[in-house]
């Protein structure tokens, strides 16, 4: 079973709230292709286990483990037999050749080597349990679930620790007749406690190059018509409610400027006061914890992201399509 739930990475969220509001330069292009790559790729490896099943494994999705300011990421813990496996996960496409340690692709050399990421991250795992004084057996694969990737190579060595797609289903069968005992449970815990957010992001956004105000949630246009509880777009018709939106700008601030404090003035900002400070006071109330009481209270979201709040908040708020005079008006709100 899943212990954790797998989230959009930080540089995606990031990429994607900047975005609506910027044009992005090339650097930033990149890093949001390949962060929406990534992330797919997980998405999919996810997918793939669900469908085969995991009831009798242990399973820590997308964790940093260690201290405050160090940490490896995994992208997949599996604790089954009482036995840990790391996956590490790369959504690669077209063809690739390995050969002496690296990774190419049409005669470029890509600058990470996942078969070393995947060895470095078992050793720190492996220090993790010998700090403690336990005992545990830690292997791993480089698994590729994009079945557009085909990789050649002569050194025998990776074979091992490679899983392709047309291998997943019977990769993730092989830990079904494998049970835990309570040994697992003291594993699992003790990863648990090791988990730390991600000490490695720390984009921030430049405030003036942003457009400030509300975006529409189907298309990203900031043409909203305003109601008294909703706003519609005018060139998707997507209707959703002021809540909705100010969540969405909370998240997007979140990420934007990562860190950094958030104030009433400070969201209202980018928001360009576009909606009554009374109402945004009231919904950073309901959606944040007060950080900091003096000249400006200071706030923290309470969910990771926008999707996390729409699963979790309290609301009555639905999810459903209206056709109005051919077109399909889709409602998603919050309150």
């Amino acid at each position: 079973m899943f212990l954790t739930d797998r989230h959009m990475p930080p540089e995606l969220i990031f990429t994607q709230a900047l975005s609506y509001r910027k044009q992005l330069n090339p650097e930033e292009k990149r890093l949001l292709y390949s962060s929406q790559n990534g992330f797919e790729g997980e998405i999919l490896y996810d997918k793939i286990l669900d469908q085969t099943g995991h009831s009798n494994m242990l399973i820590f999705r997308d964790v940093y483990l260690g201290k405050e300011r160090s940490g490896a990421q995994y992208d997949s813990i599996i604790i089954s037999g009482d036995e840990i496996t790391v996956n590490e996960i790369k959504n690669y496409r077209g063809e690739y050749h390995y050969k002496d340690s690296r990774f190419v692709k049409n005669d470029s050399v890509l600058s990470e080597n996942a078969y070393i990421q995947l060895d470095r991250a078992i050793g720190k795992l492996y220090g993790i349990f010998r700090e403690e004084r336990l005992t545990v057996s830690i292997s791993g694969k480089v698994v590729f679930p994009n079945d557009d990737f085909r990789l050649y190579s002569d050194d025998d060595s990776i074979w091992k620790k490679t899983v392709i797609r047309l291998d997943l289903k019977r990769y993730f069968r092989s830990f079904q007749n494998a049970f835990n005992t309570d040994y697992a449970g003291r594993l699992a815990d003790l990863i648990q406690s090791r988990i730390i957010e991600n000490p490695y992001f720390d984009k921030c956004a430049d405030a003036d190059s942003l457009q400030k105000g509300l975006y529409c949630g189907g298309c990203g246009s900031f043409e909203l018509d305003k109601g008294r509880y909703h706003f519609t777009c005018q060139s998707c018709h997507t209707r959703e409610t002021k809540e909705t939106h100010i969540v969405r700008a909370i998240s997007d601030y979140k990420f934007l400027f990562y860190k950094q404090p958030m104030t009433c003035r400070s969201l209202m900002n980018l928001l360009g006061d576009c909606v009554d400070i009374r109402v945004v006071q009231r919904y950073l109330l309901k959606y944040c914890t007060i950080e900091k009481k003096g000249n400006e209270t200071e706030y923290k979201f309470k969910y990771y992201d926008f999707e996390d709040a729409l699963k979790q908040a309290p609301s009555n708020g639905r999810y459903r399509n209206i056709k109005k005079g051919g077109q399909v008006q889709r409602e998603k709100s919050l309150g």
